[in-house]
């Protein structure tokens, strides 16, 4: 099964390529842009993939406020590129999506997110990505529409830093952290998506996922649990979403989990406090 990993640089990009080893080719952006339906179908044509996995995705939330041409224009119609360019060639398609969909505006606590749940976007990101998921569905049939949560890998990003590894960082340089308790999620390690992903496509599995870390936390204890684990004897202030203001509106509640991934035959992903624990210790964060 060849597969072509469009977006190859970024950190979920890094780990599918170490996934398929000799079986990927993986394209960044500055060897495709997939904004140029043309350039896609060209580049696509002279690879011959079976699968074609789509990690691009313009995802500073703040910035796609402030441009959300550009941000259509990739999440949306960009994706739509990829899909019919694979389709043209028999390719099956994966493509990413983000919790981000979901407003969970007065969703209680412990009520994830599922498949068939309705989205409600709150943002610009969340509207282009449902956008590229409807896009995706529509012009290859061969599809995979993952939506995952809270990203973080081994591999060095182009912002610099993860979450975690930014707690670890301020907790050592500021001996102090002030992070949000109202807003939850189901944060994910990019090696446990990219090696649930890889067992979705062998077991020819298709339509809607949700792919996270089992279970949920909001950024406080996200980053409590990162401290903790890490040894770092440091306190971890709560603050709230009013008073860190940004741009956009975050959801206050899109923690989600899976109906599907059973009926496919793929086991559920591990609890996010293991995952954080290997990637911690993968970093050399803890022993």
């Amino acid at each position: 099964m060849k597969a072509v990993v469009i977006g190859s640089s970024g950190q979920l990009g890094q780990d599918l390529l170490r996934r398929f080893g000799d079986d990927a080719v993986g394209l960044t952006h500055q060897d495709l842009d997939i904004t140029d339906g043309l350039a896609v179908a060209d580049a696509l044509r002279g690879l011959k993939p079976d699968w074609v996995i789509n990690t691009a995705a313009f995802h500073r939330v703040d910035d796609c406020e402030m441009n959300p041409t550009l941000s259509f224009a990739v999440n949306a119609t960009g994706a739509a590129n990829v899909a019919r360019a694979a389709a043209d060639l028999g390719a099956g398609v994966v493509f990413y999506s983000t919790d981000y969909v979901y407003g969970g505006d007065g969703r209680p606590r412990d009520t994830p997110h599922r498949e068939s749940d309705a989205p409600d976007p709150l943002n610009v990101y969340g509207v282009s990505k449902w956008a590229g998921e409807r896009l995706v569905a529509q012009r290859n049939p061969r599809h995979l529409v993952i939506r995952s949560a809270g990203l973080y890998g081994t591999a060095t990003s182009r912002k610099g830093w993860t979450f975690p590894e930014l707690m670890v960082n301020k907790a050592r340089s500021e001996g102090k952290l002030k992070v949000v308790t109202d807003q939850a999620l189901s944060p994910t390690f990019t090696h446990d998506l990219a090696e649930t992903t890889q067992a979705l496509m062998a077991a020819g599995a298709t339509g809607l996922f949700h792919l996270t870390n089992a279970g949920e936390c909001s950024w406080w204890e996200f980053a409590k649990a990162t401290v903790d684990l890490a040894g770092i004897p440091v306190e971890v202030e709560r603050t709230t979403t009013t008073q860190q203001p940004r741009r956009a509106k975050r959801p206050p509640y899109s923690a989600m989990t899976s109906e599907r991934l059973v009926a496919a035959g793929v086991a559920p992903m591990r609890p996010w406090q293991d995952a954080l624990a290997a990637y911690l210790q993968a970093k050399g964060f803890i022993a």
